[in-house]
């Protein structure tokens, strides 16, 4: 995890990778290494946080994101 810092182990399930119904690909898995926008999905019982990286979470966090901070906002400050 990079935002926010965390020294929590992380996982995304390669189910969680793509919204296709059919199990993602070799080239649907991104390299090693590579930075990937992903959302919490749970925290396991042994301190393992499960993320999903699939196109509909990331567009439903984002827009709970936006709404959240709309209500946040001082009238005349948007």
């Amino acid at each position: 995890m990079v935002a926010p810092a965390s020294d929590i182990p992380a996982f995304i399930d390669f189910v969680n990778l793509t919204d296709s119904r059919e199990h993602p690909r070799p080239e649907d898995f991104p390299a090693v290494g590579t930075m990937v926008d992903a959302v919490a999905l749970d925290i396991m019982p042994w301190g393992e946080l499960r993320l999903t990286a699939r196109p509909s979470s990331l567009t439903r966090q984002r827009l709970r994101d936006a709404t959240t901070h709309e209500k946040e906002m001082p009238p005349g400050d948007s």
